[in-house]
């Protein structure tokens, strides 16, 4: 939960219709009834090496993004359809005992900072 909403994590690995060979999907839901307006960023953490580059994918130097409401209509979600490479994915998994960490973080103009959970 995060400013009210429930939200939920999609991770497609074998990505969408619109994704490049080998990609995967990633994309942040908003499972709630009604909408909010909020930036937002997807990031891969590196398992061992924090100062190694990260996948990411969000809103922070654009323009908000309004997810609606009710997880499965248009317009509920946003993120990338190639996020990274599936064997990257694996790799980093591989170092971290099959784990991966995705950090997300969220921001409304309501709010100085992003949320992190």
């Amino acid at each position: 939960s995060c400013f009210g909403h429930q939200w939920m994590v999609g991770i497609y690995p074998g990505g969408e219709e619109d994704s490049k060979e080998g990609y995967v999907a990633v994309y942040l839901y908003n499972v709630s009834a009604k909408s909010i307006k909020a930036y937002y960023k997807i990031i891969l953490k590196h398992p061992t090496d924090q100062s190694q580059r990260s996948y990411k994918v969000g809103s922070f130097d654009e323009l908000s993004r309004t997810f609606g409401g009710d997880q499965g209509n248009d317009g509920d979600s946003w993120g990338g359809c190639d996020f990274a490479k599936r064997e990257t994915m694996l790799a980093l998994a591989h170092l971290n005992n099959g784990t991966l960490t995705l950090e997300i973080h969220l921001r409304t103009n309501k709010q100085t900072g992003p949320t992190i959970f």
